[in-house]
C-alpha cells in the first residue's frame, strides 16, 4: 500500500513536471526593451504589465533597431536569442516640455509603443503623450537644468541637488512612469501581440523575400541550414525574387541618384543594374533616356516623367536604397537608417546634428525628395522626418501631396 501510494505520487510529480514544461514551451517569448530616458524600475514594471498577458514570456532585451535588425539578432541570430516578438517602449529626449509658471512647472513628453511579430513582420504601434504638474517652490528651478535625465540616471551625469527638490524630482518621476504603465495596459488590451505565435523562421523568410530584403532573407536561410529540404525548396522558389530584388535595389540606387541630383554616380548605377540578370531593360534604358537630358528645364519633366513611373512598383527594399542614396549624395551620409511606414520615411542620421550647421539646404533637400517619393510610392499625402537618433527628436519634417509643386520643409 505504502509502496503503491509512493508510485502514484511519483507519478503525480511527473506530470506536473511534464505539464509545466509543456506550459513553458507552449509560452510566446517576447522581447521587451526601451529606447530613452526610462528608469530600470519603470522598464522593470512594463515588463511586469507585459508578462502579465496569458502564455506571454517576457525577455528584457536592448532594442537592436528597426526590422532587419530584429530579425538579424532574434531570427537569424544564435539559438538562445530567439524570439517570438518584440516589444520597444521609448521615450524621445528631445519630446521633454518643462514650461514654469508662476505657481506650478508643468511637464509633458511623448510615449511610443512597437510591436513587431518575428514571423509575419507584421508591426503595430502607438504614441501616447503624457503631462504632470508640480507646485513651484524654492530650489525646483534645479529640476529645469535636467529635463533629459528627467526618467533616468543612466547618462551617468549625476547631479546634486537639495532633498527638496530630489523629491520633486522623485515625485514626477513616479508619476510619469506609472502614466507609462498605465498607457502600456491600455495599449496591450487591443492590440495584436495575442495573435504572435511561435516563430516560424520559413515564413519570416518569405516575407522577407516579398518585401525584397534579399540579404537579411539569406541570413534566415542559413540559420534554418541550407540542406534543410524546406529551406532548399523555398530558396529555390524564391531565387528569381531573391535576383529581382538584387536587380531592383540597384534600380532604387539610381533613382536615388538621380533624384539627388548626382547623375555621374547615377549612370554608374544603371549600368550596374543594367548588367543583373534580373533587370529590366526598358527601365534600364528610361534612366538613360533621363540622364541624357539631364539639364533643365527638360531635366525636371523627364526625371518626373521617370519616378512616377518607376518609384510605385519598387518594393521595400529598393525604395530603402533609394533613400540612402538621396543621403548619400546630397549629404555624405553613409549610413542612415530608413524605416518606412504606410504614408511616412523615418530617417536617422546620427551626423545630422552636426550636419545641419553647415549642410542645412543639402538636408533640407533630401528629406524633402524622401517625402516627395514616399508620396509617388503610396499615392497619397506623406511625411518624411529626420532624427539624429533612435526615439530622437525630429530635427527636420517635411511633406509632399500631389497637389504640391515642391516639398514643404521646417523644422518640428
Amino acid at each position: 500500500m505504502k509502496n503503491g501510494l509512493v508510485a502514484m505520487l511519483v507519478a503525480a510529480a511527473a506530470l506536473a513536471i511534464l505539464a509545466s514544461s509543456a506550459a513553458v514551451a507552449g509560452e510566446i517569448r517576447i522581447g521587451v526593451g526601451s529606447v530613452g530616458p526610462i528608469s530600470p524600475e519603470g522598464e522593470y514594471r512594463i515588463q511586469r504589465v507585459v508578462g502579465s498577458i496569458p502564455n506571454i514570456d517576457v525577455v528584457p532585451i536592448v532594442p537592436p533597431g528597426g526590422i532587419d535588425a530584429c530579425v538579424k539578432r532574434f531570427v537569424a541570430g544564435e539559438a538562445d536569442d530567439r524570439l517570438d516578438g518584440v516589444l520597444v517602449v521609448s521615450v524621445p529626449t528631445g519630446s521633454f516640455k518643462a514650461v514654469r509658471g508662476s505657481r506650478e512647472a508643468t511637464f509633458s513628453g511623448t510615449y511610443r509603443i512597437w510591436l513587431l511579430n518575428l514571423s509575419t513582420l507584421e508591426e503595430d504601434s502607438h504614441e501616447f503623450t503624457f503631462q504632470d504638474e508640480e507646485p513651484v517652490v524654492s530650489g525646483l528651478s534645479a529640476v529645469f537644468a535636467m529635463p533629459a535625465d528627467l526618467l533616468s540616471e543612466r547618462s551617468g551625469h549625476g547631479r546634486l541637488v537639495s532633498s527638496n527638490v530630489y523629491q520633486a524630482y522623485e515625485s514626477i518621476q513616479s508619476r510619469v512612469e506609472g502614466k507609462m504603465v498605465a498607457a502600456t495596459r491600455l495599449y496591450l488590451a487591443t492590440s495584436p501581440i495575442r495573435q504572435i505565435g511561435p516563430l516560424n523562421a520559413l515564413e519570416c523568410a518569405h516575407r522577407l523575400v516579398e518585401r525584397g530584403d534579399a540579404e537579411t532573407a539569406m541570413a534566415v536561410f542559413k540559420s534554418m541550414g541550407v540542406d534543410n529540404p524546406q529551406v532548399k525548396a523555398m530558396m529555390a522558389r524564391a531565387r528569381e525574387k531573391l535576383l529581382r530584388a538584387e536587380a531592383q535595389k540597384l534600380l532604387g540606387q539610381s533613382l536615388g541618384a538621380l533624384a539627388g541630383g548626382n547623375p555621374e554616380q547615377a549612370r554608374t548605377l544603371v549600368e550596374a543594374y543594367a548588367k543583373a540578370p534580373a533587370a529590366d531593360p526598358s527601365q534600364a534604358q528610361a534612366v538613360r533616356e533621363a540622364l541624357a537630358s539631364f539639364s533643365p528645364p527638360a531635366a525636371k519633366t523627364s526625371l518626373d516623367t521617370l519616378l512616377k513611373h518607376d518609384v510605385p512598383a519598387l518594393d521595400h527594399a529598393a525604395f530603402v536604397a533609394m533613400i540612402e542614396q538621396i543621403f548619400s549624395d546630397g549629404t555624405g551620409t553613409r549610413a542612415p537608417i530608413v524605416q518606412t511606414g504606410a504614408s511616412q520615411v523615418s530617417v536617422e542620421d546620427g551626423g545630422a546634428p552636426s550636419g545641419l550647421k553647415t549642410q542645412l539646404d543639402a538636408y533640407a533637400h533630401a528629406i524633402g525628395e524622401s517625402a516627395r517619393l514616399m508620396s509617388l510610392r503610396c499615392g497619397c499625402a506623406a511625411t518624411a522626418v529626420l532624427t539624429g537618433q533612435e526615439a530622437g527628436q525630429p530635427l527636420l519634417r517635411a511633406r509632399f501631396q500631389s497637389s504640391f509643386k515642391r516639398p514643404e520643409v521646417g523644422l518640428p
